[in-house]
C-alpha cells in the first residue's frame, strides 16, 4: 500500500478528523466547490533509502497537508487533530499559516515525514 493511501485511510477512520471535516480529505488538490473545512495533501518530496542487495529500500516522503477553514482557530484546530491522529507515525518538519483573501480561506500546513 502507498503512503498516501495510508495517509488517507489514517485521516478518514480518525475520530478527531473526521468530526471537522467528515469526508472532505483530498489527494492533491481539493475541488474548488468543496466546502470549508477540509483537508487536501500531496507529496512534496521523498527519497528511497538505498539498502543492501537483496533488502527491499526504505522510502522517505514529505506529505504537505493543508488544513483549511473559514476561520483561524478553524485551521488550528483541523491542524491539531490532523496531528494527533498521526501521532507516532513520522514526524511533523514543519507547519506554517496562510491567508488567501480572494477567497477569505485560512490554512494551517502541515508537512509530516514518513518513512516507508
Amino acid at each position: 500500500m502507498s503512503i498516501e493511501t495510508t495517509l488517507y485511510s489514517t485521516l478518514s477512520n480518525n475520530a478527531g478528523v473526521v468530526a471537522l471535516v467528515s469526508t472532505r480529505i483530498y489527494p492533491s488538490l481539493a475541488p474548488e466547490s468543496a466546502a470549508l473545512p477540509y483537508v487536501d495533501y500531496l507529496n512534496v518530496a521523498g527519497s528511497r533509502i538505498n539498502t543492501l542487495p537483496g533488502v527491499g529500500d526504505a522510502i522517505r516522503a514529505r506529505i504537505q497537508m493543508n488544513c483549511n477553514a473559514t476561520t483561524y482557530a478553524g485551521a488550528v484546530a483541523l491542524a491539531d487533530a490532523v496531528i494527533a491522529a498521526l501521532e507516532g507515525d513520522g514526524y511533523l518538519e514543519l507547519e506554517y499559516d496562510l491567508y488567501s483573501s480572494e477567497t477569505q480561506t485560512h490554512t494551517r500546513i502541515v508537512d509530516w515525514s514518513f518513512m516507508a
